[in-house]
């Protein structure tokens, strides 16, 4: 049987594990792979996909300016190659990508969409951007009910259209029994990070609606009780950095650690006695990578729900929740877990159930392969 020719096309990715996963888990005879990257063209996620076998195409993006030029050059590269399905990822990437493809008569024409409400609060303009994407493409996947909704209720997007798949994560990189003590003790050791420590562990990108403007007063308050606590803020980076710099100014300096980047992301989940993710709003987040991350890694959890926090939160059942916006009630659940008030065992546990059974990477895969072969 011949195969199908699918072309992604990504932007700005210099590594991502979800399309790593994506190169090892669809099978190859079923489909010729090629992938599009765009802005990053000598990035980790080239190699990698270029070594499993994938077709990779690289294309410069300067900024806006550039958006005219990208759509022909990707129109041609459509047209020239005889794509059967093309799946976008990412605004920049799905607004030249579809026209292209609608342009060059592509049959499939699938974008998954990975933002929420962020064009409605920010951007007119995007948004009506958004809309056209919506109307270009065949099939939507919608990544959480949140975005799904927005899809649906705010944009005006044909629900015939839409697919639920959710992202998935890869459980044999997170988690005790896959996690060796040894890699968390070089953790530890990296970021001087002492055994009695109570680490209270923020996975963020520094945004405004993350939600880190209520974290770090929250442990400020709880260091006042629990002066051996630790907070460790991962992907410690973004727009937001000069306020969070300045919330972090009324921190002890040895009470905190910032980690931009780190590779064995499973050993730092490891080394957290507690996570906390607290997004400003229901619609705030996509996704949120970093709930089931924790949720693998059997670390309890202090969250505001949004995003995927829709689809499987229960206080005091697989996490605590606390209101938006509350520094407050994040130092009080802090304090919940730090005195073990809660058996935080059966919290784990329960979370680890939810992460297993719905948001496996195998699974996504096969809905994808199930989506193009639809």
């Amino acid at each position: 049987m011949k195969r199908k020719k699918l072309l992604v096309i990504v932007y700005n990715l210099e590594r991502a594990r979800e399309h790593e996963w994506f190169a090892t888990c669809m099978d190859h005879s079923q489909y010729e792979i090629h992938y599009a990257l765009i802005r990053k063209p000598d990035s980790h996620l080239g190699k990698f996909l270029e070594s499993h076998g994938v077709v990779v195409h690289r294309f410069k993006y300067v900024g806006k300016q550039s958006i005219p030029g990208l759509t022909f050059r990707l129109f041609r590269l459509i047209k020239s190659n005889g794509f059967d399905i093309v799946h976008t990822h990412l605004f920049e990437s799905s607004l030249c990508g579809m026209i292209a493809a609608w342009l060059a008569g592509v049959s499939q024409r699938i974008v998954t969409r990975h933002h929420s409400d962020f064009h409605h609060v920010n951007s007119k303009i995007a948004v009506r951007c958004d809309q056209l994407i919506n109307v270009l493409a065949t099939k939507v996947v919608a990544i959480s009910q949140n975005v799904k909704r927005i899809l649906i209720e705010w944009e005006g997007c044909n629900p015939g259209k839409v697919n639920l798949i959710p992202h998935g994560i890869s459980l044999d990189e997170f988690g005790a029994g896959n996690v060796s003590k040894e890699r968390i003790s070089q953790i530890k050791v990296k970021y001087s990070i002492s055994d009695d420590k109570f680490v209270v562990g923020v996975v963020s990108r520094f945004i405004d609606w993350k939600g880190l403007q209520y974290i770090i007063p929250a442990f400020h308050k709880f260091l006042e009780s629990y002066p051996d606590s630790l907070l460790i803020l991962a992907n410690a980076q973004g727009p937001y950095t000069s306020e969070v710099n300045e919330f972090l100014s009324s921190l002890p300096p040895d009470s905190y650690r910032k980690v931009q980047f780190e590779e064995d992301m499973g050993a730092l989940y490891g080394s957290f006695s507690c996570f906390v993710h607290v997004p400003i709003t229901p619609t705030a987040e996509a996704f949120g990578q970093t709930y089931i991350e924790a949720m693998a890694s059997r670390v309890p959890m202090v969250i505001t729900v949004s995003g995927v926090a829709h689809d499987f939160a229960v206080d005091h059942s697989n996490c605590l929740v606390v209101p938006y916006k509350d520094s407050e009630s994040i130092t009080e659940r802090l304090i919940t877990l730090k005195e073990s008030m809660i058996d935080v065992s059966q919290l784990v546990e329960n979370s680890y159930k939810v992460v297993s059974s719905k948001y496996g990477h195998l699974t996504k895969y096969k809905s994808l392969d199930e989506l193009y072969s639809d």
